[in-house]
């Protein structure tokens, strides 16, 4: 029986009766992702543990999944080691398979008292086993956001669901290295390299300190120090960060929250309107305004929902400032807002989710390409992401100027934009931000055409002027866009872009106004003409 003086004296622990033939009937008894990780800690190799990792977890589905050899053979190849019973329980208790534990008839509470003690030598890896307890905090999010940014490295981990296989992949792709630590058996061969993994895990807040964790670990072991245990982190710790802001709705200083002021607007008496900002200049289409050529086919209305966002090889290498972008909660519901909205006024809409900085451009070229027409009257862009001053963020937290998508559309590479009024929607902060962007301008330039003069017939509107943050309700939508789609509902008919614009200005003011917020958006525009989205109901032509 195993005796609480066991911190003291380690071969007081009775595990004699553990045998090879007794593993084929333990491993009965062990949920497959609990056998995934005793795997993950006791498997020395990891190209090894990784293939018979990838076939266990394939079959573990069936019924017969369970019916596996993998801790007999870990044992058929371990027992001459002297310390195999020892690093088997010391698996079992850093899983916490403490009814396995009973069931060998040893006593919890002390083996846990045991490996609990930091001045104890661990026999599994430390940094194998801080690799594990960051597996164990790391959620359905974190993993995804994970393989996204290994991707960017060339790194490809889609095939492994578990994210200790994704773990031994990048032992085996020597992305992070973990040899065997210093024992009786394996002196001098001490190293670890895991700062490309740390880097990673670092833009995960709640994760940041495991990725100090395992600089620690290295450091120590770099170090030669063998309390290498000592400040392991067992709980998922809580770290704050700044992020786009949010209408907190919950927040009684707010007369209504954001969803009672979407109500209040729908019942709003268009009187209340201020009649000398927001009347129309015409009712009919003129020689001063844009021609429509196909009323049931305006245009292109492209929409790029930045909701989900993960660090990249470039945003960690490039962005010495940057911080970790929270995902976009209630973007899908301003997306689906545009895309109805923009489809009753007869526009083609077109859409696109949680794009790289690179997908990003292609894409916007590619519909530029194939799907613009001669027949359509105009082209809208919509960006919805995080943003700094000028800039917008792509998925994989890379900064893009918006200049630089303006001189895209504008290239003499896309020639079918030309003299087609062109709109960009922005919802997207613009507050001031030091880190870089990245330059992406488009390829290689054709001759110009002397009678073009660049940057016409653009209008951009963003959610926000310079320096102000634009809000963003996690459940209804973002102030601007709802604002913007039920202005465009209910007025496209009649108003021209400008008007149109002139009145979303005037209602976020007056709801940001009433929820406390600095909110007022920004219109910049190079139109030669007034711009309608359909043609005027009181046209006279």
């Amino acid at each position: 029986m195993l005796r609480s003086d066991a911190q003291q004296q380690t071969n007081g622990i009775n595990i004699n009766m553990l045998n090879i033939d007794m593993m084929s009937l333990i491993q009965k008894e062990i949920e497959p992702y609990d056998m995934i990780s005793l795997v993950f800690l006791l498997y020395e190799n990891p190209d090894t543990a990784l293939q018979r990792l990838a076939i266990y977890q394939r079959v573990s589905m069936d019924i017969d999944g369970n019916d596996t050899d993998l801790l007999r053979d870990w044992v058929s190849h371990s027992q001459s080691r002297l310390t195999w019973k020892n690093e088997f329980l010391e698996a079992l208790a850093t899983c916490q398979l403490y009814s396995i534990i009973r069931k060998l008839g040893l006593d919890v509470s002390a083996v846990k008292q045991f490996y609990q003690n930091a001045g104890n030598n661990t026999l599994i890896h430390p940094m194998k086993k801080a690799l594990y307890k960051l597996c164990e905090n790391m959620n359905a999010d974190n993993v995804y956001k994970l393989k996204k940014a290994l991707l960017t490295y060339n790194v490809d981990t889609t095939d492994y669901e578990a994210c200790e296989l994704v773990f031994l992949y990048l032992m085996c792709q020597r992305f992070i290295t973990v040899k065997q630590v210093n024992n009786q058996n394996s002196k001098g061969k001490n190293d670890c390299g895991i700062e490309n993994l740390a880097k990673i895990i670092d833009n995960f807040p709640e994760l940041q300190s495991f990725a100090n964790e395992l600089r620690r670990i290295e450091r120590n072991i770099c170090n030669n120090e063998t309390n290498l245990n000592d400040g392991m982190v067992t709980s998922t710790p809580s770290v704050s960060v700044r992020d786009e802001p949010k209408v907190d709705n919950n927040d009684k200083k707010y007369a209504k929250d954001l969803s009672d002021v979407f109500q209040w607007f729908n019942g709003l008496n268009m009187e209340d309107i201020p009649e000398k900002e927001l009347k129309s200049d015409t009712m009919h289409l003129s020689k001063d305004s844009y021609p429509i050529k196909d009323s049931n086919n305006i245009g292109i209305c492209l929409i790029i929902n930045q909701e989900k966002f993960h660090p990249s090889k470039e945003s960690i290498e490039g962005n010495v400032h940057a911080r970790p972008l929270e995902n976009r909660l209630g973007s899908t519901r301003d997306k689906e807002t545009l895309k109805s909205t923009m489809e009753g006024l007869n526009f083609e809409v077109i859409t696109y989710d949680n794009l790289d900085h690179k997908a990003m451009f292609e894409k916007i070229k590619d519909v530029i390409n194939y799907r613009v027409r001669d027949n359509h009257s105009m082209f809208m862009l919509c960006i919805l992401s995080h943003g700094t001053k000028g800039h917008v963020y792509a998925a994989d937290s890379v900064k893009v100027k918006v200049e630089d998508i303006e001189s895209l559309l504008d290239s003499d590479d896309l020639t079918k934009l030309r003299h087609k009024p062109k709109l960009l929607i922005l919802q997207a902060c613009q507050v001031k931000d030091d880190t870089p962007y990245t330059a992406i301008v488009a390829d290689s330039p054709r001759p110009v055409y002397r009678h073009y003069i660049k940057k016409s017939d653009f209008i951009i509107y963003w959610a926000t002027a310079p320096d102000y943050e634009a809000y963003r309700h996690e459940k209804m939508g973002s102030i601007f866009i709802q604002m913007l789609c039920e202005t465009l509902k209910q007025f496209s008919k009649t108003d021209h872009v400008n008007d149109l614009f002139t009145k979303v200005n005037y209602f976020v003011k007056r709801i940001c106004v009433s929820l406390k917020t600095d909110q007022l958006p920004k219109v910049e525009h190079t139109l030669m003409k007034k711009l309608y989205l359909q043609i005027p109901e009181n046209n006279n032509k």
